[in-house]
């Protein structure tokens, strides 16, 4: 392969890289953002080996960046599109990010390091108007436009000098339109920069694509199919002694790791970042209780099943997973919809199956007469309150089925306890003290408008704010100017020594306007003349589901929200606003959580282990809420003992565990197919291989590059 040319960077031009304390201070003082001083330090190093790797003497096509989850894979990335576009022969720039949400928080980055890029790189050019967050054609010198993976579908130029492809995992499979337009239009780009999800928390066949887009020859590929095939046999049950099988896989780990040693980057905060685990916070196990499933329980579950079955079409094929609905192990919802299908259905035939069916159908009925709640539904229900009430945190709850997220947001919203108003200092008042507040420092920013601060000032001014507030304060005052001195002295939700109720609110304002697309809602919510539109105001929910509502009336508050997640997001991320966030895995990938929350519960989980991981970044991110309170991390695993979801919950629990040790090879299964002895042989096989693959840790992480003036 002939050598590439050079993109004519200059080391002097990313000189400021070497210094991250001095960025630190300049991003608290020009931007106000408070970045942690030891995960700065490690981006900056990360961005200037890629950019090593791609203008230095090894000249590679592109890298690929696979830290884990809550590193700040976009701010290692920004930056490095900030230099190519910036420094010397200013180059173009296009970025590729997954969707709508994602492609407004790329933007979001790329802005936020405007102010401290002036002050600390003086050699580059860094203007906010570079920043293209639409379609363009041809890019001028020193554009960095940004897109969504649909651009890589059209017929629109490709051509750019530098392309940074985001959440890369995401376009499945080779015959992918997406993964075919990349492959076909790669060359348009003279350097690639992939980001992913741990290279080896995807399909091993996924990250050899992903190699080849950054020019990986056959060999390194050959490397990592061979640990796939090593990982394959682990997976397809026991063939060995566990210690022989043990010695196969790390061997075959680490010619892998060391083929990708040239263009794999890989952090992982546990194995490799041990001084930044502060940042992040530690994990402290958090165990829901959930009671065994009852003889009568059980017995809904087999009836159903075998109700299903026989309804199913003649000749259709064989498959418990299309009559064993995994719905039907953590809620009634979906159960008792299936319910009145089939007794409809039995009553309109009268064949000797549907006989029978009608029989299972009765039962079924009779012993759900009661319209019991789902015995694990309660359990979290009681864990909730418990941690919303008496510990005064947020939590966040994932589902892996829509309906279910339905379920579970209308039950928490019954068993949650409201908080009441304030009886003596009414909506008025509050709202003149914080109309106060806002006007002794009037908000600089080029979407402010007094109407919309007043529209603020009345959603901060409504019920849950006002209820919430309250208990912070601590006193039921009816005068606006104690209201403004307690808000200028005392700390949102207790968080100590580091931001008051007043900063809190004003920095919400700042970053609902920073976004467009909750700067929209604001707007319609000032048009509309009320407050539906914004979270927590309707009612004073405490209980927020991003995701679609139904056709009920009654519960459509809960989901008002879903097709602009930006502003629910803002919210869930400041102190005020919804406790509790009821969200599917839409929202798994890309997303903070983290600012205000430290409690996630797996409510559902898919039988992907990499979706939990993936969850759990949510809110295990650089200075997260649990490393500003001192708190652990928490996440819960709760299980309906007895049943399918029990062993669906044991599986994933022991192969997270494997994950960073095994190189996050941890692969999809079929819940119905695996048989508990071959999982014991799995566990066995990999408890084995930790003490060898202990010493593959750090062989990916970002490399010290050359001192040198510049490049060629």
């Amino acid at each position: 392969m002939s050598r590439l040319a050079s993109l004519g960077l200059s080391a002097k031009q990313w000189k400021f890289l070497s210094n991250p304390e001095d960025y630190v201070i300049s991003a608290a003082e020009t931007a106000n953002l408070m970045l942690a001083p030891e995960s700065t330090a490690r981006q900056f190093k990360t961005a200037r080996d890629i950019l090593d790797r791609l203008n230095g003497k090894a000249r590679l096509k592109g890298v690929l960046l696979a830290d884990d989850v809550g590193l700040g894979k976009t701010t290692v990335a920004a930056l490095v599109a900030w230099i190519v576009a910036s420094a010397g022969k200013r180059r173009g720039v296009r970025i590729l990010a997954p969707n709508e949400t994602m492609k407004r928080r790329w933007e979001e980055e790329l802005l936020n390091h405007v102010l401290p890029l002036r002050k600390c790189a003086w050699r580059l050019d860094v203007r906010k108007e570079c920043v293209k967050a639409r379609l363009v054609g041809n890019l001028s010198p020193g554009s960095i436009q940004v897109v969504t993976h649909a651009y890589a579908l059209s017929e629109r130029p490709l051509r750019c000098d530098l392309l940074i492809i985001d959440e890369a995992h995401r376009a499945k499979g080779e015959g992918s339109k997406f993964s075919v337009e990349l492959k076909r239009r790669i060359d348009h780009a003279r350097r690639v920069l992939i980001l992913t999800a741990t290279p080896f928390s995807i399909e091993i066949r996924e990250l050899n694509r992903m190699l080849e887009l950054v020019g990986a020859d056959a060999s390194v590929r050959r490397a990592v199919d061979a640990y796939r095939k090593a990982l394959d046999r682990l997976n397809s049950g026991p063939i060995g002694d566990a210690r022989s099988e043990a010695k196969r896989l790390t061997d075959k780990a680490t010619e892998a790791v060391q083929a990708l040693s040239r263009f794999v980057i890989r952090h992982s905060v546990d194995d490799d970042l041990k001084d930044e685990q502060g940042s992040f916070g530690h994990i402290k196990p958090w165990e829901i209780y959930s009671p065994s499933a009852k003889p009568h329980e059980l017995e809904l579950l087999l009836r159903m099943d075998r109700a299903r079955r026989l309804d199913r079409p003649r000749g259709s094929e064989s498959s418990s997973m299309a009559t064993n609905d995994a719905r039907f192990h953590v809620g009634w919802r979906q159960f008792d919809k299936t319910t009145n299908n089939l007794s409809k259905e039995c009553h309109s035939q009268n064949s000797d199956e549907q006989k029978v069916i009608c029989n299972h159908v009765e039962r079924i009925q009779n012993l759900r007469a009661d319209g019991a709640v789902h015995p694990k539904m309660q359990a979290v229900g009681l864990a909730v309150t418990e941690v919303v009430e008496k510990e005064g945190e947020k939590v966040v709850l994932f589902c892996d089925h829509l309906e279910t997220a339905r379920e579970l947001a209308v039950h928490l919203m019954a068993v949650l306890p409201r908080i009441l108003a304030p009886k003596l200092c009414g909506m008025s008042v509050w709202k003149d003290a914080w109309t106060q507040v806002f006007k002794d420092s009037e908000p600089q920013h080029r979407f402010h408008r007094r109407e919309l601060l007043e529209t603020f000032i009345e959603w901060l001014s409504s019920d849950l704010m006002r209820a919430q507030t309250s208990k912070w304060i601590g006193d039921d005052s009816n005068a606006p100017n104690k209201l403004v001195e307690a808000f200028n002295t005392t700390s949102a939700r207790h968080r100590k020594n580091r931001i008051t109720i007043e900063a809190a609110a004003k920095q919400l304002y700042t970053t609902i306007l920073d976004n467009p697309s909750s700067l929209g809602v604001l707007r319609r919510a000032c048009e509309n003349g009320g407050l539906d539109l914004l979270p927590g105001s309707n009612g004073g929910f405490r209980v927020l589901a991003v995701c679609e509502s139904n056709d009920d009336r009654d519960e459509t508050r809960l989901f008002t929200h879903s097709q602009k997640p930006d502003l629910v997001l803002r919210v869930f991320n400041s102190p005020f606003g919804p406790d509790v966030l009821v969200a599917t895995d839409k929202l798994s990938e890309g997303i903070d959580l983290h600012r205000y929350c430290r409690h996630l519960i797996h409510y559902e989980l898919d039988p992907s282990p990499i979706r939990t991981v993936q969850r759990n970044g949510r809110i295990r991110r650089v200075n997260s809420w649990a490393a500003a309170t001192g708190e652990p991390v928490q996440y819960a695993y709760p299980a309906f003992k007895g049943s399918r979801d029990e062993k669906l919950v044991n599986i994933v629990r022991n192969r997270l565990a494997s994950f960073s040790l095994l190189l996050g090879g941890v692969s999809d299964f079929k819940i119905d197919e695996v048989a508990g002895s071959d999982e014991q042989w799995r566990n066995d096989v990999i408890k084995e291989a930790k003490k060898e693959l202990q010493k593959l840790s750090g062989r990916l992480v970002a490399r010290e590059p050359p001192r040198a003036d510049e490049y060629d």
